[in-house]
């Protein structure tokens, strides 16, 4: 059976070329032909009907049209410029990705909205950044108040005229020295629990007349027991009101001492004091 395959296959190829067979010796009486020489091919015959701009196969001279960039004849590149390199594709963003998008910039723009409006409710100031880290304390801070004195003596007092009326709150009392003009005088004021103090206030005699006929503090010095510094200063020839700083933590005990004097003077025929004067000292802070 082999041999049956082998002789149809061979007579199917057989049957796709036609048979060649090469002539017989020519007889001697007849010479050989001569061999035509084949003219060479020039620029005109090469030129097909469509014309000059045809491209030219390098490899085996076929005309080719210009739009081609490979032989019909045999495959080769017609072309040595480089080919052209199709762009990247875009990348086409999904549903999700889109809406996500769409979601930050309306979050960016509420955000934007709710600083400009608080920049303008707030008169032009950007809010300062916080720390998230700290915590707000849980204690308030104390409240300043008024703090009284539970006594107070005097280096000297004119009967009825007491050191007591410095401390009493009524505005009609006050105290004088014994004819001492205000020479070394000195005022102790006690707590009766430690207190923090950050002013104390002086009040001269309220009444113009009195104030002018008494003598009136001018330099003073005020020492506290919880602190080594001592405090100095001047007052104010007024009857106003007229405070002094002061941050003492934990005093019980306080002195004034009374360093100079403004003169006491005459009021028309009255004639001027001897005494110093002095309406009220009250103290401000914080009880410990």
């Amino acid at each position: 059976m082999s041999n049956d395959v082998d002789n149809n296959t061979g007579d199917q190829f057989d049957e796709l070329f036609e048979p060649f067979e090469l002539p017989d010796t020519p007889p001697e009486d007849q010479p050989p032909r001569a061999r035509q020489p084949v003219a060479p091919r020039t620029e005109a015959a090469t030129k097909t009907p469509q014309g000059a701009n045809d491209a030219i196969c390098t490899s085996c001279g076929a005309h080719n049209p210009a739009h081609n960039r490979h032989c019909e004849q045999c495959g080769a590149r017609l072309s040595q410029e480089a080919l052209p390199v199709a762009p990247a594709p875009m990348v086409r963003a999904t549903a999700g990705g889109r809406a996500l998008g769409v979601l930050a910039a309306v979050v960016l723009l509420v955000a934007l909205a709710a600083l400009m409006f608080n920049i303008l409710r707030g008169g032009g100031d950007v809010p300062e950044a916080t720390d998230s880290t700290t915590t707000p304390s849980s204690t308030a801070p104390p409240i300043v108040q008024e703090v009284f004195a539970s006594a107070v003596d005097a280096s000297s007092e004119l009967t009825g005229f007491e050191a007591a009326n410095l401390i009493d709150s009524n505005i009609d009392t006050y105290w004088n020295d014994e004819s001492a003009r205000g020479k070394d005088a000195q005022l102790t004021f006690r707590f009766a629990r430690p207190v923090a103090l950050s002013e104390i206030e002086f009040l001269n005699l309220v009444d113009e007349t009195k104030f002018k006929r008494n003598y009136r503090i001018q330099g003073y010095v005020i020492r506290v027991d919880d602190l080594e510094i001592e405090i100095a200063g001047r007052l104010e020839d007024t009857n106003e009101r007229q405070l002094v700083k002061i941050a003492s933590l934990e005093t019980v005990e306080l002195e004034i001492l009374i360093t100079s004097t403004y003169p006491a003077q005459a009021v028309g025929d009255a004639p001027p004091f001897d005494e110093l004067a002095l309406n009220a000292v009250r103290f401000f802070g914080t009880e410990r």
